[in-house]
C-alpha cells in the first residue's frame, strides 16, 4: 500500500514537472484563443473586436440598466465586455451553433460573471419561438447580416420589429464592397445600403447609416474596416 501511494505521488509529481516545463496552461489558452477566433471569424483580431464592440455601444448610450439583445453573439467577442457592464438578467445572447455556444458559456466562467445570469439561447428562428413578447432597448448583430440569406434577413428585420421597445434601436455593421463568398458553412453577400433600407422598410423600420466602422473607431486594418454601421429603428 506504501509503495502503491508513493507510486501515485511520483506520477503526480512528474505530471507537474512536465506541465511546468512544457508549458502546457499556455499551449491551452492559446488553443482556446484560436477556437474563439475561428468561430468568430477573424483570426488576430479578437482584442480590437470587443473593445471597439463595447466602446461603440457605450457612445451610443447603452448604460447598465438597459436590456441587450445579441442577435448571432457567437463566442461572446462582445458579449463578456456587454454582460459585465450590465445589471444582471439583462442581456440575452442567440446563435445557431450550440458549439460555439459551448465556447461562449465557458467564457461567462472565466470571466467570473455567471452572477449576472446572462440568458444564451440556441435558435433556429432568431429567437422568434423562444422569446415570447420580450423587448429589448438595444439590439445588436456584429458580423451577422452579411452572412444571412435574403429570406432570413427579412425574418431577421421582422424579429428586430418585434423586440424593439418603442424608443429602441438595433446596429448592425454590413459588408458594402467585398464580393460574395462564403464563409464556413454560411454565404458572405455584398448588398448596398439601399437594400438594407428596403428590407428593412418592408418591416416597418427606419435605416440610418453611421458610416464605416473604421470612421467610428475601429482600429484593425483589415477590409472589414471598411464595412458600414447602420441603426435600425422604428
Amino acid at each position: 500500500m506504501l509503495l502503491s501511494r508513493t507510486g501515485r505521488r511520483a506520477k503526480l509529481a512528474l505530471k507537474g514537472i512536465i506541465f511546468d516545463t512544457t508549458n502546457l496552461q499556455e499551449l491551452l489558452d492559446i488553443r482556446r484563443m484560436q477556437a474563439i477566433e475561428d468561430s468568430m471569424g477573424f483570426r488576430g483580431q479578437w482584442e480590437e473586436h470587443r473593445r471597439f464592440q463595447i466602446s461603440f455601444l457605450r457612445e451610443q448610450g447603452l448604460n447598465p440598466s438597459h436590456r441587450f439583445l445579441d442577435i448571432g453573439c457567437g463566442p461572446l467577442t462582445g458579449g463578456i465586455p456587454v454582460i459585465a457592464y450590465l445589471r444582471p438578467n439583462n442581456y440575452c445572447g442567440i446563435d445557431i451553433r450550440s458549439s460555439v455556444l459551448n465556447l461562449a458559456w465557458r467564457e461567462v466562467g472565466i470571466a467570473g460573471l455567471s452572477e449576472k445570469n446572462p440568458r444564451l439561447i440556441c435558435s433556429t428562428s432568431l429567437g422568434s419561438d423562444e422569446l415570447g413578447d420580450e423587448q429589448f432597448n438595444f439590439v445588436f448583430s456584429f458580423s451577422v447580416l452579411y452572412h444571412l440569406s435574403n429570406e432570413l434577413l427579412q425574418a431577421y428585420f421582422a424579429q428586430v420589429a418585434r423586440r424593439l421597445d418603442p424608443s429602441g434601436v438595433c446596429f448592425a455593421q454590413v459588408n458594402t464592397h467585398l464580393s460574395d463568398s462564403t464563409w464556413l458553412q454560411f454565404p458572405f453577400v455584398r448588398r448596398t445600403v439601399a437594400d438594407y433600407r428596403l428590407m428593412a422598410q418592408a418591416a416597418g423600420l427606419k435605416t440610418k447609416s453611421l458610416g464605416t466602422v473604421e470612421g467610428l473607431g475601429f482600429s484593425h486594418p483589415g477590409e472589414e474596416r471598411l464595412n458600414e454601421m447602420l441603426a435600425f429603428s422604428r
